[in-house]
């Protein structure tokens, strides 16, 4: 027979760690807040809600989630079994709290939440709500508030019947002779909606999303996803079923549903807001036109950062590339772009927008400083210091000059030997 070796595991506690943890225990034990619970009132410490699906359902988990979501007011929550925040505000709401109870109450304190506050009946109507949003109709709730006498807490239940969910038939978009249904009808081989997928109001909403930042990508500048509006058809079907209908609202402005060209391009290198523009000189360069008192960035130098071009029809995408390649000069502390509409006698094909660019400098020059402690392994160690000299757009092309001095004296301080006590400074550029 093998003998079999016994393993001993050891483990260290401090004292300091049994005693914190004591303080923790005692601090919590003493927060009880039963004793300020009014008499005829029970704090609500918990919410369930439990579904019975009359079909199989996937993800039940998340809908379980986004119902809980939805109830208000939340539970009063425990720390280890005790409510340190409801403490404290019991505590400060009294006669004489003294300074450390109104202390914590500012910073850790909270309100009691009662079972009488829970209108049950009107949080039914919600969960009923949110599951109509995603396809089951006709659901059934009901719920209790089951009160603990001994703790003087309660628990609010719902309980859920789901109905068998309504699933898409088809989906397709109304005609129509206006050229923006061509666009959307184009943008339809990405759409988010897919065939047998339960009805979803939050599908609904992203696919109108959706649209609107492709139209606006197709240069639609007015254009807005609230202009777009679904419609269902049950009666086709009896296994609930449903064909599901886009189209345009009615009376959509005529502004809204048709593509925009930028038929100016105006950059102020050197953007003030006590300048008149008015007063300003305009330089003509590669179909833009460079707005400044005097030339601050040249425009053959700034040109190539901005990719919005006259002609070109609206692009949000463009717009941000913009931004982004105009802040990663160095020279600007914030760019704008703002789009104004221009008139346009042939309304009803296309519509005119100015492209304005103000770009406002950060300071031309700058200094920094830096105080530094320098320590090494030979025993060496003092102080170092270092300036940075910071010239922007120095030559009016966007570009950055900077000059570091760095600057350190040390002395020997530790070990032993001939160099003890030595020194030296060192400088660099």
């Amino acid at each position: 027979m093998k003998r079999m070796n016994n393993t001993k595991i050891f483990f260290s506690i401090s004292t300091a760690q049994i005693v914190l943890a004591l303080l923790t225990v005692l601090f919590l034990y003493s927060c009880s807040v039963e004793r300020f619970i009014p008499d005829d009132e029970f704090l609500y410490t918990k919410e369930t809600v439990i579904l019975t699906p009359d079909s199989v359902v996937n993800d039940l988990d998340d809908i379980e989630l986004d119902l809980k979501a939805a109830l208000r007011p939340e539970p009063v929550s425990s720390v280890l079994g005790g409510y340190p925040g409801l403490y404290f505000h019991y505590k400060a709401n009294r006669e004489k709290p003294g300074f450390i109870n109104k202390f914590f109450n500012k910073k850790m304190g909270k309100e009691p939440v009662y079972a009488s506050d829970i209108q049950t009946y009107e949080m039914e109507q919600i969960l009923l709500n949110r599951l109509e949003n995603k396809g089951f109709f006709y659901s059934v709730a009901n719920s209790e508030i089951v009160r603990d006498t001994t703790n003087k807490e309660a628990e609010a239940i719902y309980r859920l019947r789901l109905s068998k969910p309504y699933r898409l038939k088809t989906f397709q978009l109304d005609t129509d002779t206006l050229p923006v249904y061509s666009k959307i009808q184009n943008s339809l081989s990405e759409t988010l909606i897919k065939p047998d997928m339960r009805f979803s109001l939050n599908a609904m909403k992203a696919e109108r999303e959706r649209i609107d930042a492709y139209l606006k990508g197709e240069g639609y500048y007015n254009f807005n996803s609230g202009f777009l509006i679904f419609e269902t058809d049950t009666n086709q079907y009896k296994n609930k079923k449903f064909d599901l209908y886009l189209r345009l609202k009615k009376d959509v402005p005529q502004k809204s549903i048709v593509p925009y060209k930028i038929a100016k391009v105006n950059i102020f290198p050197n953007n003030r807001v006590d300048a008149d523009s008015t007063q300003l000189d305009t330089t003509r360069f590669a179909k833009k036109d460079f707005i400044q008192d005097e030339v601050y960035f040249k425009p053959k130098r700034l040109d190539p950062f901005v990719l919005i071009e006259e002609g070109d029809l609206y692009s949000p995408a463009t717009s941000k590339a913009t931004g982004r390649r105009l802040g990663s000069i160095g020279a600007y502390k914030f760019v704008n772009i703002r789009y104004d509409e221009l008139e346009n006698k042939d309304e009803d094909s296309l519509g005119q927008l100015a492209a304005n660019i103000y770009l406002s400098p950060l300071n031309k020059r700058a200094v920094r400083a830096e105080v530094k402690a320098v320590t090494k392994s030979n025993g060496f160690s003092g102080p170092g210091l270092g300036l940075t000299f910071i010239n922007r757009n120095l030559f009016k092309g966007g570009e950055t000059l900077n000059i570091s001095l760095d600057g350190a004296y040390e002395i020997q301080v530790g070990g032993s030997g001939n160099n003890q006590g030595s020194s030296s400074i060192q400088l660099g550029v």
